[in-house]
């Protein structure tokens, strides 16, 4: 397997594209022939019927992501590919035992900006919108006895989704 040297920043591919059974399987291909490492992907649907604005967060070295960008449009279902090495937000969800509740964690979760969305008897979780940074160093600070697992998600990249609208024309 050939090793990829990625650059220092993972490329954000945000791709319009129709609605397609097999197209997310289709371009994980073009991905993982060269053996670019995929950190995240979202699919979301988009308020025009049959449109589906997939974000992918992967390791393409900086010489090749014109290229690769040139690459993903060729694919039929694909209308339009933007690519910015701009750090995507995510959302970090914190599932922490209740016993936090004891502790003084409401400055901890102001300071960071996390919302609770879940309690129960046994648990709690919290999310946090952010860049991987501030959704690691909320992690650290949850980190010890009353954290049971942690998750995150890829979101959508305003800035290209902003400058995709301006492109598209159905």
């Amino acid at each position: 397997m050939k090793k990829v040297t990625p650059s220092n920043t993972p490329t954000i591919f945000s791709v319009y594209a129709e609605d397609k059974k097999g197209l997310t399987g289709q371009l994980m291909m073009l991905f993982n022939r060269p053996s670019y490492n995929v950190h995240s992907i979202n699919i979301a649907r988009t308020d025009i019927s049959d449109i589906i604005l997939i974000t992918i967060e992967a390791d393409v070295p900086d010489g090749l992501i014109l290229p690769f960008v040139n690459r993903l449009k060729k694919v039929v279902e694909v209308y339009d590919v933007v690519a910015s090495q701009t750090e995507l937000k995510k959302i970090g969800f914190y599932n922490l035992s209740v016993a936090i509740l004891k502790q003084n964690m409401w400055p901890l979760m102001d300071k960071f900006g996390a919302t609770v969305c879940h309690i129960n008897d046994d648990n709690l979780v919290i999310s946090k919108t952010g860049c991987d940074k501030d959704l690691l160093e909320l992690y650290g600070m949850l980190e010890g006895p009353y954290l049971i697992s942690f998750c995150k998600s890829g979101l959508i990249n305003e800035n290209a989704f902003i400058q995709m609208g301006s492109n598209l024309s159905f």
